[in-house]
């Protein structure tokens, strides 16, 4: 069925128009990345990108013949209609097509914003929004608390336990977001520092949140869980109150040609989080969010075979992340030819984090072609001892990072160096192991440097049995960010601490002129020898 399934539905192909590394010497400066674009965002408060490349992403749809179509009107559906008497129309329309399209059924939604609840989608179901059309939650104080009990389930699209199933556009699910968030302390554009502070940079970051006005109602855009064969193409993903796309204990997914355009201050507003789902494809999507961009998470359960290419990513954290709840074994991900960046304004993380937190063992990672701007630094990998029973740890085991290489990195405008770190759990040490680094180009952004290195020369490293970031590395927390330390890093360019079998080559970093910090600590040990068999060219 998955074979007739995904051809039933088809949709013109694209040529990705983002950003390729090139490795050369172009007779000037060396490495230089081609068609690096240069995005700003809205005016006023700065919420989302202001210029989404939407014709490089979507397309007209196009559907078989032969398949079963169902119009929501003719269920009673209508733009004019409240969420209330939507839900039941829509539903409808997703429950005739299931029952009666023999496996390939098409809901077509068109003509205007439907407002509704949550609808459940089912088996043989693709949901086509068409273009100037959207499904959207209500507003927030529309309804009681009680009303908004009655028809709003954690998402706009829930799908669980049902196969072979599909969303498409070019129109868009809308979650509300903004309106079912608080305004945050300070709605003002979040500009770089003219004189970089770690702690300062991390808290006028964190003054710009807007955080969800009740979690009960906090909605994913697109919530599946026990599903196998889910397509997702050609569709806008618009302003969620969490996590705009949830897939947990999935497996056989594929997403294409989507766009999430989100409100880049919403707190948690992940774009892609594939929860203990297997057998992944991610490519030419374009993500801007005030969170993680995609974030493979094995909370409930292992992950492997991830594939993400050709993606256009914006996050105020982490542009590709694994972690950071990690309980389960994630191996065989790959990331490649993709843009990360930070539009116009100051926050997030890292570029690439890759972490195990919770007793994870990480494998077999390649990550290659990428490049960034704006993003605070290049690359985290962080093996930690949080060890979170909430998210599959047992308590008591550390996992393992071993096998990760990355390569053909040119990043532009960052502020915080890379670091590799293991950690010691009871007396023993868990190294992080087996990493190659190839071919890197990293520019630091001019400015002035406000910094606070621990001790001279080390680093704090009371923080590995907490929530990892590159923020946090030698991070301290106390009660609130406001009373937490938050120490620089020794170093510009990498920095190793319990690691084992390291090869970096061809590692240029172009520190600030203001820089007094060597470029590495490799070759440096203390008195426990955490650096075993590294090598930095």
């Amino acid at each position: 069925m998955k074979k007739r399934f995904f051809a039933a539905v088809l949709s013109l192909a694209l040529t990705f128009a983002g950003c390729t590394f090139v490795a050369c010497d172009d007779g000037t400066d060396g490495k230089t990345a081609s068609e690096m674009k240069e995005y700003s965002l809205t005016d006023g408060d700065g919420a989302h990108v202001a210029d989404v490349p939407y014709d490089e992403y979507l397309s007209e749809q196009v559907f078989a013949d032969d398949l079963y179509k169902v119009s929501v009107n003719t269920q009673g559906a209508s733009p004019n209609k409240s969420a209330k008497e939507n839900t039941a129309a829509l539903q409808a329309a997703i429950d005739d097509a299931s029952a009666n399209g023999g496996g390939y059924g098409v809901v077509e939604v068109k003509g205007g914003v439907y407002y509704t609840g949550t609808l459940y989608m089912k088996s043989g179901v693709t949901l086509y929004v068409a273009e100037d059309s959207a499904l959207k939650l209500p507003d927030y104080d529309d309804y009681t608390t009680e009303e908004k009990r009655e028809f709003l389930g954690g998402a706009l699209i829930r799908a669980e336990g049902v196969d072979d199933w599909g969303i498409v556009g070019p129109g868009r699910l809308d979650g509300n977001g903004t309106d079912y968030t608080a305004e945050s302390k300070n709605p003002t554009k979040n500009l770089p520092q003219e004189t970089f502070n770690l702690k300062q940079k991390v808290l006028s970051y964190r003054d710009r949140l807007r955080e969800r006005k009740s979690d009960e109602f906090g909605c994913n855009l697109i919530y599946a869980r026990d599903c196998e064969n889910i397509s997702l193409s050609n569709i806008v993903l618009y302003e969620p109150s969490t996590w705009t796309v949830k897939l947990e204990l999935c497996s056989g997914v594929q997403i294409s040609d989507v766009v999430i355009d989100n409100n880049v201050y919403v707190a948690n507003s992940d774009g892609f989080d594939i929860c203990g789902t297997s057998n992944v494809e991610i490519k030419h999507c374009f993500i801007a969010t005030g969170d993680d961009g995609i974030v493979l998470k094995s909370n409930v359960g292992p992950i492997e075979n991830v594939s993400v290419s050709d993606c256009e990513i914006m996050s105020l954290a982490n542009n590709f992340k694994i972690g950071t709840e990690t309980g389960y074994d994630v191996k065989n991900v790959t990331v490649s030819n993709c843009y990360f960046f930070c539009a116009e304004i100051a926050g997030g993380y890292s570029g690439i984090a890759i972490e195990s937190a919770d007793g994870a063992n990480i494998s077999d990672v390649t990550v290659s072609d990428i490049v960034m701007n704006n993003v605070p630094s290049a690359l985290l990998i962080w093996l930690g001892c949080r060890l979170d029973k909430d998210n599959g740890s047992d308590g008591k085991t550390v996992g393992g990072i071993d096998g990760v290489n990355v390569s053909n990195v040119f990043a532009k405008d960052i502020d915080i160096a890379c670091a590799i770190v293991g950690c010691e759990y009871k007396g023993t040490v868990y190294p992080v192991r087996n990493v190659t680094l190839d071919n890197f180009d990293i520019r630091y952004r001019e400015c002035g440097e406000d910094l606070d290195v621990y001790n001279g020369n080390d680093v704090l490293h009371a923080n590995m049995n907490g929530y990892p970031e590159i923020t946090r590395v030698s991070h301290s927390y106390f009660i609130s960010h406001a009373a937490s330390s938050y120490h620089d890093l020794p170093v510009y360019g990498l920095y190793l601490y319990d690691v084992e079998n390291v090869t970096v080559t061809s590692f240029d970093v172009t520190a600030r002129s203001v820089n007094t910090r060597p470029m590495t600590n490799a070759g440096k040990y203390d008195a426990r020898d955490n650096i075993v068999n590294c090598s930095v060219n």
